[in-house]
């Protein structure tokens, strides 16, 4: 598996956010995607994803591959707990399983609140937990520390390392400067 852009070039309102970008994942491969503010590095995870389509160029090897996803946004339903917020995209689901994840992050009377009820960072936690608990292929995540405090992100980054296994990363981050055996991609 390899997912390769070809001259990828991406507008918004005739404003050029990615402009003719070549690159490549191969399976397992991690990459930690850098630049500043409205660089591209947000459009670059949803053209990888699908969720957007190149202006021009071509993106290929996606047919096939499974994508979990962190937004920069949460989204996660305020109405249901951390661990049925978690449970909801395992296949199959496990509820214990989700449970033990999320207590490797979170304090044991956040699992059972309500995701309206967690703080900033307790809610980023359980989007992160749901990503990596996901299946997939591809773990691409969009600034997944934001908002954490140097303790809660060293637990964070441990917990990443522990749970990516062999599928690929694509992360964008402010919080990071290197991720093990990452390869940088400066937008």
């Amino acid at each position: 598996m390899a997912v390769i852009f070809d001259q990828v070039t991406k507008r918004y309102q005739g404003r050029e956010v990615l402009s003719q970008l070549d690159w490549r994942i191969a399976k397992g491969e991690r990459w930690l995607i850098q630049g500043p503010s409205g660089a591209g590095k947000t459009t670059l995870l949803r053209l990888l994803a699908g969720l957007e389509q190149p202006d021009a160029g071509h993106i290929s090897g996606t047919e096939s591959v499974r994508f979990s996803m962190c937004f920069q946004e949460n989204r996660l339903c305020s109405k249901l707990n951390s661990v049925m917020n978690v449970t909801m995209v395992c296949d199959p689901p496990d509820p214990q399983r989700a449970r033990a994840a999320l207590a490797e992050l979170l304090p044991d009377e956040a699992l059972s609140q309500s995701a309206e009820t967690l703080s900033g960072g307790m809610a980023r936690r359980v989007a992160l937990v749901r990503a990596l608990l996901a299946p997939s292929d591809i773990v691409a995540l969009d600034e997944p520390f934001a908002g954490l405090d140097a303790a809660n992100r060293g637990k964070a980054l441990a917990f990443l390392e522990k749970w990516l296994g062999g599928r690929s990363l694509v992360l964008v981050s402010h919080e990071i400067s290197e991720f093990q055996g990452a390869k940088l991609l400066q937008l």
